[in-house]
């Protein structure tokens, strides 16, 4: 039997969107598979400790899978069972920044002349799933294989030239790649997901060229 810990980081509160689309989606998974649901949440401002903590407590408890939720997402009540259809180690959205300018939160990198290159990844009016190398945690299912195979820290924060942070997120898919886990964002299911700032940003706020 599957059984997937939903991790929910915060700072100290969630928003009441989340909180509602999350309890629709442990009714909505109940009521439509044999998927067994455990909750965990870490409160603190060192995101990097939250998500290992949570993470170590879902592998306690027997957890097949983790599925992290951040406490500003809105997400459709289908969400958990679609990632899982897709029987990928890591596969998760590619939700938008909360923040004008909105940019996509998926990358894909490129080494040129020995400096890094970040290309985003755009989902508007893309289907199924594609291989990337970076995604934000926002909505992300991870088969707990992949926490066992790794070494701790999964997650954590490294400086990288002129003074810039590589997030604890890209930093775990980038982890996980090197020992041949792959990251796939789910293109559909992206453009249901929004992110909650001002106001909920999501595709429609992304211009294409």
């Amino acid at each position: 039997m599957q059984k997937v810990g939903i991790c929910i980081p915060a700072r100290g509160q969630v928003e009441v969107g989340t909180a509602f689309d999350l309890a629709a989606l442990v009714n909505y998974t109940n009521k439509n598979s044999k998927v067994e649901i455990n909750l965990y949440t870490s409160m603190g401002t060192l995101i990097f400790d939250q998500r290992n903590n949570m993470v170590q407590s879902a592998l306690d408890d027997g957890c097949t899978h983790v599925l992290f939720i951040d406490a500003d997402m809105r997400f459709p009540k289908d969400s958990l069972l679609r990632l899982l259809k897709h029987n990928k180690a890591i596969v998760g959205v590619n939700a938008t920044t909360r923040s004008e300018p909105v940019k996509p939160t998926a990358k894909t990198l490129e080494v040129k002349d020995d400096h890094v290159i970040w290309h985003p990844v755009f989902s508007k009016g893309k289907n199924g799933i594609e291989a990337i190398d970076g995604i934000g945690c926002g909505v992300m299912l991870i088969d707990a294989v992949v926490f066992k195979d790794l070494e701790k820290p999964w997650f954590f924060f490294e400086k990288l030239p002129n003074d810039k942070v590589l997030g604890e997120d890209i930093y775990f898919c980038i982890k996980s790649s090197d020992i041949g886990y792959k990251t796939y964002v789910d293109h559909e299911l992206s453009q249901e997901i929004k992110h909650i700032g001002s106001y909920q940003y999501g595709w429609h706020n992304i211009e294409m060229d």
